[in-house]
This record gives C-alpha cells, sequence and structure tokens, in this order.
C-alpha cells in the first residue's frame, strides 16, 4: 500500500512456533486473537497490544488457564523499523476495540475497553490513516467485525423493508452485502408456534435474548441475520419467507425488489 509504512501478518495458532525467525514480530504492534462463539455462529476476537508482539502473545498460549484459550489464529499490525511507540499502539487498540464494539459483528473477549491514550494532532492523523490501511487488510483477510452492518452509503441507497402481523410482530430492515439487518427498535411476535420450537431459528432467537438483543420483545440494537428467512423467521416467531414477507413501504415483496434490479 502506497507510503504506508504497515505490516501484517495473518499466522494461524499451530504456526507461533514458525515465527520465531521473523525479527519483526518483537516489534510493538496490535493483535487480534480470532476464534468463534461456542454455538460456532459468529467471530469471538480478543484484542491486545504489546511492545513485543510475539513475546505477548506466545504468553496467551503459556498462560492458558488465565486467558482466554479458543482462538485459532491471530492477525498482526505492526510498522517498519519498529516505528510505532506505546502511546500510539494503545491508540490504535482503543480505536479498532471500538470500532469492533459499534459494528457487533463479533463477540468481545477483552474483559474490559482497552485505555486510550492522549496523542498530538500529527499523531493522531498517521494513527487514523493506519487505521484506515487496517480496516482494508482486515477485510481482504476475509473478517469484517471492523465493518458497521450498515455503511453510510447502504443507509442512503438502500431500501427499507417492513413486517407487521396479527401477533405482535412489528419490524423493519435492510439488505446488506453479506445478509439482512434487522433494526433497532424492531418488535418481535408475542409468542411463537408449536412447530418453531425445535427450529435452529427458535435457537437464535433465544440466543438473542440472552444476550440482549432482544428485551422482552424490542430490539436493542441492529441484528444481522445471513438470510431474509432467518430475519424474518426470528421476527414472526414461526417459519417464514423472508423473501415474501419483507415488504416495501407500497407493499412489494423483496422476491419482486430483488427480481426487478436484476433485470
Amino acid at each position: 500500500m502506497s507510503n504506508w509504512t504497515g505490516i501484517a501478518y495473518k499466522i494461524p495458532r499451530n504456526m507461533l512456533s514458525k515465527c520465531t525467525d521473523r525479527p519483526d514480530l518483537q516489534f510493538t504492534g496490535i493483535y487480534m486473537l480470532i476464534g468463534k462463539t461456542e454455538d460456532d455462529s459468529t467471530d469471538k476476537v480478543y484484542f491486545g497490544e504489546a511492545e513485543k508482539i510475539l513475546s505477548r502473545i506466545n504468553q496467551h498460549v503459556v498462560n492458558s488457564a488465565k486467558e482466554w484459550n479458543e482462538w485459532n489464529e491471530c492477525v498482526v499490525f505492526i510498522s517498519k523499523e519498529n516505528s510505532l511507540n506505546k502511546a500510539q499502539v494503545k491508540y490504535l487498540e482503543n480505536s479498532i476495540y471500538a470500532l469492533a464494539t459499534d459494528a457487533g459483528r463479533c463477540e468481545l473477549s477483552n474483559g474490559n475497553c482497552p485505555t486510550k491514550s492522549s496523542l498530538s494532532e500529527a499523531d493522531t492523523e498517521e494513527m487514523e490513516e493506519f487505521i484506515f490501511n487496517l480496516r482494508l487488510l482486515t477485510g481482504a483477510m476475509g473478517y469484517r467485525f471492523l465493518e458497521p452492518m450498515i455503511s453510510k452509503v447502504t443507509e442512503c441507497d438502500s431500501i427499507e423493508y417492513y413486517m407487521k402481523g396479527k401477533k405482535g410482530y412489528n419490524a423493519h430492515g435492510r439488505v446488506v452485502s453479506d445478509g439482512f439487518v434487522v433494526l433497532k427498535g424492531s418488535i418481535a411476535s408475542e409468542g411463537i408456534a408449536k412447530s418453531f420450537k425445535d427450529t435452529g431459528y427458535h435457537k437464535l432467537r433465544e440466543k438473542l435474548k440472552l444476550d440482549g438483543s432482544i428485551e422482552g420483545r424490542v430490539f436493542t440494537k441492529d441484528v444481522l441475520f445471513s438470510s431474509y428467512s432467518a430475519a424474518a423467521s426470528v421476527v414472526t416467531g414461526r417459519s417464514a419467507n423472508g423473501l415474501i414477507e419483507w415488504m416495501t413501504e407500497n407493499g412489494k415483496t423483496l422476491k419482486d425488489e430483488l427480481e426487478s434490479n436484476s433485470e
């Protein structure tokens, strides 16, 4: 990347021992330990910083009884010639933690929000550029937990879809590149159908209640679903075809809208 001093490594956990011949992995930098939640439904991530990156990551392995241990790979960001200092990496750590929190795409393993250091105006501008490039590379590696579910571009251009029914559900959402987002403030059904209890969507609905994404029947935040039907089923409390049940304000189904856009 032109004029950028950053270097990125993506390292499988079982390859850490083969990285000792990389002197730059003992530079000051930030790292992400990446695994999956217990139900394998989403990424679980730990964000950290260190003055000797590889040594710190190995501490996570050695002290596995005290540290989160269910990660299977790590992503590291350092700078050429070890030019990042402690204050800068603490700023980076806090910033990417905040991005992941706002995005809501992963479960965070950090016990507390990392402290944000105070930087000069020049250093702040430099670190913001570093973050911009870091996000590009993290996305290129296949991770989207630093990206908002609904970008400003999507928010302006995307059609909003609605669903309202006799069981009290009243929801709205948007199509995004990796699924469907049910928007904050949407209301799920009062009850569920008997046939719904043994489905994966019912388990998903219960999980969203447990983690606070749904309180009572109200969505407390934007929630990303992998499919239109997953979103519709969780909202309605029954098996639902999202292509037909999500509709625009003027009554056009999501299916019809997608088909008209493909013509």
